[in-house]
């Protein structure tokens, strides 16, 4: 066939649908079966222009559900009449790229902490997955707020809210979105995760943020909150298959800065 389509799959659902065999369906016997969100899109557009072509009785489209979650997409599989082909087409494509934008929304909505506005540790897995898979070499940050009890007990809840949405601010400013994300792991922990960066590099880099957190002066209700941050950080060993044992490393190096006095960095042994 000219667009070079072949035949990849036909649905056995066909037959209880039609009460015909496939091949009974179509003087064009070629038909794709979509393995991509942008695929099953284009086909749609492209299937049944090829129809109106050939003079095919029927447009197909085959409907599945792929994946679970946010991440779940469809393939519909729709049997369209000729001339109710073109507009259907583009109901369809129009249909589609609607769901694909609610998809990718969703997606990101739940990898986000609300409070920070940065990754949740969802989000943060993804990227660190993402890194590994890349054999990227990957190192961590980890920042704990130093008496943050204190600044609730003080200011009150909100005023630890917004100190915690403000050191957020502070770590992604201090990066690039290439090779660096942040996000909060919990509580009043946050933490950086680099793909590009030895452990080295990373401590110099924990130490700019150190510093940018204690120079940092938050107003809440009118009153100045001074805020400082124990740090720990941590690069991954070449045995790490997940996020789970550079953040453990990175948690002893942070535990490690508290008992040396806090306001400080430190790196895992």
């Amino acid at each position: 066939m000219a667009l070079g389509f072949r035949v990849v799959y036909r649905s056995p659902a066909w037959l209880p649908l039609t009460w015909r065999a496939p091949r009974m369906m179509y003087k064009l016997r070629s038909i794709v079966e979509p393995r991509t969100r942008r695929e099953a899109i284009r086909f749609v557009v492209a299937y049944t222009s090829v129809a109106a072509i050939f003079s095919v009785s029927f447009a197909i489209l085959s409907i599945h559900t792929i994946g679970s979650g946010p991440d779940a997409f469809i393939r519909a599989a729709i049997i369209i009449p000729l001339i109710l082909a073109p507009p259907m087409s583009w109901i369809v494509a129009n249909t589609m790229l609607r769901y694909e934008a609610m998809r990718q929304e969703l997606a990101r909505v739940v990898c986000i902490d609300p409070l920070s506005g940065v990754l949740n540790r969802r989000g943060l897995q993804q990227f660190a997955e993402l890194g590994f898979a890349a054999g990227a070499r990957l190192s961590a940050i980890i920042f704990d707020v130093d008496r943050f009890k204190s600044i609730n007990d003080t200011y009150g809840h909100a005023a630890g809210d917004a100190v915690i949405a403000q050191l957020a601010r502070i770590i992604a400013a201090s990066g690039n979105s290439g090779n660096f994300a942040v996000g909060r792991l919990g509580g009043d922990e946050l933490a950086a995760f680099f793909t590009m960066l030895s452990l080295e590099e990373t401590m110099i880099r924990a130490e700019s943020m150190r510093q940018a957190i204690e120079d940092a002066v938050l107003i809440h209700d009118g009153r100045r909150i001074m805020v400082t941050a124990s740090i720990g950080v941590a690069a991954a060993e070449p045995e790490d298959a997940d996020l789970n044992p550079i953040l453990k490393r990175a948690d002893q190096a942070l535990y490690a800065a508290k008992s040396a006095g806090r306001n400080r960095v430190r790196a895992a042994a």
